[in-house]
């Protein structure tokens, strides 16, 4: 039997699934080793959530507007690092509702569009900086028209 999900329930279930993991969030806190395996562990369901078109800003690079390309959704905040926001106020909200956790995950999930030449510089840039993607953006040239409205807007850090 195959069963269709809407995205409210899978964000519900995810809800209830990171409320249940937060004790063990709790007792990793310390343990920057541990805890970044947790987080990397625990990663895919904010990507499964993440693939539905609510999390698209919209947004595109000014290279991919004028010159076009293979177009890449990039998470502007790796999942790995967006599991670190998402546990550190959950921690500090364990009473969420789906409306809060819902615009949490939008703000902190969600995509912009990059040419696949951009993706690659960032990612490497990234990962050797140990920097949130969207950081890299001004420096290594690729303009993202709004996003600093849209991170300001759903309360992210800037």
């Amino acid at each position: 039997m195959s069963y269709r999900f809407t995205i409210n329930e899978k964000i519900i279930e995810t809800l209830l699934d990171f409320k249940a993991l937060l004790p063990r969030y709790r007792d990793l806190k310390d343990n920057r080793r541990m805890l970044h395996l947790f987080f990397s562990r625990n990663r895919n369901p904010l990507w499964d959530l993440s693939s539905n078109k609510m999390f698209r800003t919209g947004l595109r690079s000014s290279k991919f507007i004028t010159e076009g390309g293979e177009p890449v959704e990039d998470h502007f905040i790796q999942r790995t690092k967006a599991m670190r926001l998402i546990f550190k106020s959950l921690d500090n909200n364990p009473d969420m509702n789906v409306e809060e956790f819902t615009n949490l995950i939008i703000g902190i999930g969600s995509t912009v569009t990059l040419t696949k030449e951009e993706h690659g510089i960032v990612t490497g840039y990234c990962k050797e900086y140990n920097i949130l993607n969207y950081q890299a953006y001004s420096s290594l040239g690729i303009e993202v028209e709004g996003l600093t409205e849209f991170l300001e807007d759903k309360n992210i850090l800037i």
